[in-house]
């Protein structure tokens, strides 16, 4: 019995904790990306749809129940299934931490992004258990999001590693050294304003989410006190600059010849943009209608991924060797 479980035993942990890059290392990787982009749509219909107190307290359901119950209605299985998405989102992050912690020694980076998704996971659902307590705070619950699309951008970096030190055509098309000299500079500042205009386009919508009428709950919730025409406004300037350093790169990477891994991610980053944007100009004529809102927060799920993954294109393949 003892000889016949052992190799068993060791096939499963070398699976979930191999030794060198593989399938399941990417697909963890790509596990945690996708799953906390989920939890952006989710998170979304609970405010759309008035759930958002729809299990009034936190970590119980109510004081007298961890799980919503049938009287509490449709909002109650709405918000109590946003919370057990989190069960998810732990599972995936141990995983995914299992999978690259015997690959710290040659790649110790891997090792500390799953730890800070994992930390983030913990910290978001803190945030989520304060939000409720606060009664949806908008300040708290724009905090709530921007922790979910950074976590989205640590997860998009590691599926980008992750893939460049597993297959071999990705390491050649992205190979360091091929972006050099002027150019390399430019794909740096490029990458970086490209993170930061889509860090701050994400942040200052959540202060035009706060000050929309979509509170998360059908009863008088507290919202910001800005002007909506101005914070539109003020929201739409770093979209501005996303969209002008996109174009930019998406310029130079054609006419310099940069690689085409660079080129594909640049094209569907500027797809994602002008979409987005378009998306953002319909809801402000059309009285922020519900469903376009959905789209324009999974939009923005899209875009923490893209411009992550885009710009760490960039600092990838204009590195030294």
């Amino acid at each position: 019995m003892t000889t016949t479980t052992r190799p068993a035993q060791s096939s499963l942990t070398d699976r979930l904790m191999p030794r060198e890059v593989t399938g399941w290392v990417r697909a963890t990787a790509w596990a945690s990306l996708l799953a906390n982009a989920l939890l952006i749509v989710t998170g979304g219909a609970v405010r759309l749809t008035g759930s958002g107190l729809g299990c009034p307290t936190w970590p119980r359901c109510t004081d007298a129940s961890w799980t919503n119950t049938p009287a509490m209605g449709l909002h109650g299985y709405i918000e109590f299934g946003n919370r057990t998405l989190t069960l998810l989102l732990v599972l995936i992050a141990v995983l995914t931490f299992l999978a690259v912690l015997r690959l710290r020694d040659r790649h110790p980076a891997y090792l500390r992004i799953a730890v800070a998704i994992a930390v983030l996971i913990i910290v978001q659902a803190v945030v989520g258990g304060i939000t409720v307590r606060t009664g949806l705070n908008p300040w708290i619950v724009g905090i709530h999001f921007v922790l979910s699309s950074l976590i989205v951008a640590l997860a998009a970096v590691l599926v980008n590693r992750t893939r460049r030190a597993s297959l071999e055509e990705v390491a050649v098309a992205e190979r360091r050294d091929q972006v050099t000299g002027q150019q390399a500079r430019r794909a740096r500042v490029l990458g970086v304003v490209i993170v930061v205009s889509a860090g701050l386009a994400i942040y200052l919508g959540t202060l035009v989410t706060g000050t929309g009428p979509h509170s998360g709950d059908a009863a008088v919730v507290a919202r910001h006190s800005f002007n909506p025409y101005w914070i539109t406004r003020l929201h739409a300037a770093p979209v501005y600059v996303l969209v002008a350093a996109t174009v930019a790169a998406v310029f130079l990477a054609r006419r310099d010849a940069w690689p085409a891994p660079v080129k594909r991610v640049l094209a569907l980053l500027a797809v994602l943009v002008v979409a987005q944007g378009l998306l953002g100009y319909y809801q402000f004529f059309n009285n922020v209608p519900a469903l376009a809102v959905a789209l324009h927060m999974a939009g923005s799920a899209a875009i923490a991924a893209v411009a992550t993954m885009a710009a760490e294109k960039l600092f990838a393949v204009s590195a030294p060797r």
